[in-house]
């Protein structure tokens, strides 16, 4: 299972492949956010985790284009700014899970592993 990490803080993306590289069959892409999406597309994730805010581009705007483009790929995001306005535009464009960076990332974790022996 190919995850991909979409975030602007080498720190996040860092913690997140540490978290999950111990777990058997998942590999974890991290990327800026910031690069070219038709290589984004070409890494063919099975699963993406997306911060809300990125340096340069709006993941929430980022999470529209992404579902357009595939509508049946998971998406995780992944945010400091827990409140209702952002999990609901998250979840009007298609996310299909919601995560505080400051609380949740063992419930990530927990996630991505259910999902990848669902499937």
């Amino acid at each position: 299972m190919r995850v991909l990490v979409v975030d602007d803080s080498s720190l996040i993306r860092g913690r997140i492949l540490s978290m999950l590289s111990s777990f058997e069959g998942v590999s974890v892409l991290g990327i800026t956010g910031d690069e070219d999406w038709s290589l984004i597309g070409g890494l063919k994730p099975d699963f993406v985790i997306l911060d809300i805010k990125l340096s340069r581009r709006s993941g929430v705007d980022v999470l529209k284009k992404m579902k357009k483009l595939c509508p049946l790929l998971p998406v995780a995001m992944l945010s400091n700014y827990f409140d209702n306005y952002y999990i609901n535009k998250c979840r009007e464009y298609g996310a299909d899970y919601f995560f505080d960076k400051s609380n949740d990332f063992e419930q990530l974790a927990n996630t991505i592993i259910d999902y990848k022996n669902l499937h």
